[in-house]
């Protein structure tokens, strides 16, 4: 070998190890990259505004739109509270959004209660042709919107909203809920069931107002759809309920949750609520695959014929 090859061999290694590695960091960069996705819409009629906290903030909403308030636009795709004072306490709502998601929601002043309610047809057909872009916030400003909406991420602002802390924080967080998952699986059935629960609501806590894409919602509560519906398969209803119960802590409402949990209820024979969590899976049917929505509506139609039978025979 002449001596300029030996001389120049390793200058061509280092090469190709600085161009190997500026590949890799190039390709994490990427895959660092946050998901752009449509933002969602939470209506709220009937709500005293004045006594209306969003995820953990109070706002004087009225000043921030020219017309009477009647919801938020702009709602990053994740887990949000709001909490409304009232006469007989406060009323709760702790949802998850979904990418371009328009969820209403009407206050039971009476009951300190939040019900889920059906936008009229202008509104929805109204908020639905809203082009995605009206996820960012400086595109919001270009996209005619109705004066009555309050853009969630404007008015909180970006640093204030719970900063997503990327791929790896949603990767640690998967890990902490799957022990649990396990734990759940393996334990006896009156063995340390409750403290399971409050760690899964606590990993939950950590979700309120924090963007997460739709993948990552997905991912976290992936551990308790697989197991439940496994036990499920085995007839294991009550391991199946208690592991299905983790994962609506962490994400309450995810409509993929829901169909196993109205599986699970239907097995157990408790109808009533197996009809409402399939009920309010279907009515998320865009974010399910098709195999759960057929999941879903085999189930509630055995569930409707088994009500039927039992009408006849009284």
């Amino acid at each position: 070998m002449s001596p300029w090859i030996v001389a120049a061999l390793p200058i061509v290694i280092l090469a190709i190890t600085v161009a190997a590695v500026m590949l890799r960091a190039r390709r994490r960069a990427r895959a660092r990259q946050p998901v752009r996705e449509a933002s969602a819409f939470v209506l709220l009629e009937g709500n005293d505004w004045s006594a209306c906290t969003v995820d953990d903030r109070h706002e004087p909403w009225h000043k921030l739109v020219t017309e009477p308030v009647r919801g938020f636009c702009g709602v990053p795709v994740g887990r949000h509270r709001i909490v409304t004072s009232t006469a007989a306490g406060d009323a709760l709502l702790d949802l998850v959004a979904y990418p371009g998601e328009i969820l209403a929601f009407r206050l039971d002043v009476g009951r300190a209660r939040w019900e889920p309610v059906d936008p009229d047809a202008d509104t929805r057909s109204m908020l639905e042709g809203v082009p995605a872009s009206s996820t960012d916030v400086a595109a919001a400003r270009k996209v005619k919107l109705p004066g009555w909406l309050v853009h969630l991420r404007t008015s909180l602002g970006a640093g204030v909203l719970r900063a997503t802390a990327g791929d790896d924080g949603i990767e640690r967080l998967r890990k902490r809920f799957t022990k649990l998952v396990v734990a759940a699986d393996r334990a006896s059935l009156d063995a340390g069931g409750d403290a399971l629960l409050r760690e899964a609501r606590a990993l939950g806590e950590t979700l309120v107002g924090r963007p997460v894409a739709r993948r990552d919602i997905r991912a976290l509560v992936g551990p308790a759809r697989e197991t439940a519906s496994r036990l499920l398969a085995h007839e294991d209803t009550e391991r199946a309920m208690r592991v299905v119960g983790l994962g609506l802590a962490l994400m309450p409402g995810d409509p993929e949750l829901m169909v196993v949990a109205g599986c699970v209820l239907a097995a157990r024979g408790e109808t009533d609520e197996a009809l409402r969590a399939l009920n309010a899976a279907l009515e998320r049917d865009r974010h399910l695959e098709a195999a759960d929505v057929a999941r879903a509506m085999r189930a509630r139609m055995e569930l409707r014929s088994r009500l039927g039978r039992s009408s006849v025979r009284v």
